[in-house]
């Protein structure tokens, strides 16, 4: 048994070596593989050779290059500016209009036309929060290269009228310059503006920034007012928490507002002292426009409630002033108030109409009937002025006639109304000037409220203010490799209060003013003609 098991085994063996030879010798002739496949492989490459040849001739001779002339068209991308302290401040910069007034296209209606629907198409309502209805109203939609719309607010991201309105690369550029002053000097991380001691936060050469005024620090208790006032001038630049270069910024400033708001009246900030109701219309109106702009639900309550608390702090039938339901008024209180309602409204908060017409019966009672001259608090006063210092000190502005003007507008009168007409002409006999040295009728807080109210006016008028407005501004912003930089002395009467934090945003502010809100009467003439069309159409 054990031979045969042996054999098997060398069976086996002998059988391998043998497959191994036939593999190596296959056919069992005397030539290697390679002789033998060596002709096929000769003809097969002969003739892809052959093919080739034929190929690329049919190619070179038959397919002709195109050398007709095309026109590429290619879109010119939107690049923002960047700031460079280095370079001179291009106030006067400003492009061409080749034509300023704008030629509408005719509506052609074709007997085939289909009849429309009674329904309002999209497009021609205004309710919505970008100039494009979408089936949500919680986006602000962009479309395209450059930017898109943005609601009611004049297109701030978009800046479709900026140039038509007299905007200029100059503007933009001081409107930069402030906002970084504005970031670099915030308080880190509790997120508010420190009106007394913001030189806590300078740095670098010139530092700390000058108080001015004599050397005298501003006056304290005003962080709520000054930080919302602040949170306008990023806000109206288009930037929030949510989009833009400085949204940390504003999320820091937001978060602020909140913690500073009473949860059970919706008041904000301390209400000890003779004016801090200031701080609260501010701090509400930049909230309220915070999320007129985003529509964060987190924004919402905090907002409404900053709204009910104006509403039970008005006098019945009239205005407001320091303290609620005390029986007295002014216009710079309740000039404020109306700015923070429009802002409110603009979110569309609840506000009873009672509100908007309480003001405008304050305003018609403090208003001069000779001339329509508006008072602080009688007919055509010359207002408030800062206690301590020689008469001669500021020449009196009409600056309660300027939040008039524009509040009276926002309330619903037309800008040809007698009293709309008689407050301008007073305006522009007190253009924007910083006469240095003396600097007597430098007030940013005037300037602020005329140059809105100049603009909702509009024409000639418009055009003589925003020049004026554009030189006192950007040719005395600081600039340089300094802290100082973007921005602005706190020379004017109330600096005192607010500083140079005041004095940097509320001119920010002004110089937004060719995007920030849209003209009122432009808007409802385009509502009246979109009005017009549909009824053409049915």
């Amino acid at each position: 048994m054990a031979d045969v098991i042996a054999y098997e085994e060398a069976d086996y063996e002998s059988y391998d070596d043998h497959e191994e030879v036939e593999e190596y010798y296959e056919g069992g002739s005397g030539l290697p593989w390679w002789a033998k496949k060596a002709p096929p492989l000769l003809i097969s490459g002969v003739f892809h050779t052959i093919l080739l040849i034929v190929s690329a001739y049919l190619i070179t001779t038959y397919v002709q290059p195109d050398t007709r002339l095309k026109t590429v068209l290619i879109k010119k991308e939107f690049k923002k500016q960047p700031y460079d302290h280095k370079l001179k401040k291009w106030t006067r910069k400003v492009p061409r209009i080749l034509a300023e007034v704008i030629v509408e296209r005719p509506i052609i209606q074709h007997e085939e036309e289909v009849k429309m629907t009674k329904d309002i198409p999209r497009g021609t309502t205004f309710d919505a929060l970008t100039n494009k209805q979408l089936n949500s109203d919680s986006v602000a939609d962009n479309y395209g290269v450059g930017p898109g719309g943005c609601s009611a607010y004049g297109q701030r991201w978009g800046r479709d009228s900026f140039w038509r309105n007299g905007g200029s690369i100059g503007t933009e550029d001081s409107v930069l310059a402030a906002l970084r002053w504005l970031h670099f000097h915030q308080d880190k991380p509790d997120g508010n503006w420190d009106s007394a001691d913001y030189q806590k936060n300078c740095k670098g050469p010139g530092a700390p920034c000058s108080h001015m005024n004599g050397g005298q620090a501003p006056a304290q208790g005003f962080d709520s007012g000054i930080s919302g006032l602040a949170l306008l001038a990023f806000l109206g630049h288009g930037q929030t928490h949510r989009v833009g270069r400085f949204k940390r910024t504003v999320r820091r400033g937001l978060k602020y507002l909140i913690k500073a708001q009473d949860k059970a009246t919706g008041r904000f900030g301390d209400p000890s002292g003779e004016s801090w109701i200031y701080n609260h219309s501010l701090a509400a109106m930049a909230i309220c426009e915070a999320y007129a702009v985003t529509r964060d639900n987190l924004l919402k309550v905090p907002a409404q409630k900053s709204v009910d608390y104006i509403v039970q702090s008005q006098n019945p039938g009239y205005g407001w002033k320091y303290q609620p339901n005390d029986g007295k008024n002014d216009t710079s209180v309740t000039g404020w108030m109306v700015l923070a309602l429009k802002a409110a409204k603009m979110a569309k908060l609840v506000i009873p109409k009672s509100a908007f017409d309480g003001a405008l019966a304050w305003f018609n009672r403090v208003t001069r009937v000779s001339d329509s001259k508006v008072g602080y608090m009688r007919p055509g006063d010359d207002g408030a002025k800062l206690q301590g210092r020689p008469p001669d000190t500021f020449k009196s502005m009409p600056t309660m006639t300027a939040v008039s003007v524009l509040c009276r507008i926002f309330c619903g009168e037309r800008e040809t109304s007698p009293k709309v007409r008689k407050g301008v002409k007073i305006l522009m006999t007190n253009l924007p000037d910083y006469n240095k040295p003396k600097m007597h009728k430098v007030n940013y807080y005037y300037w602020y409220y005329a140059t809105y109210a100049m603009f909702q006016v509009g024409g000639s008028e418009w055009k003589t203010w925003n020049k004026a407005m554009i030189h006192a501004l950007c040719d005395n912003q600081r600039s340089g490799k300094i802290c100082q930089d973007g921005s602005w002395d706190p020379v004017g009467e109330w600096c005192v209060a607010g500083g140079r934090v005041y004095a940097t945003a509320i001119n920010a502010l002004t110089l937004e003013i060719y995007y920030r809100y849209e003209r009122i009467n432009e808007v409802k003439e385009i509502l009246k003609r979109g009005q017009r069309i549909m009824k053409f159409r049915k």
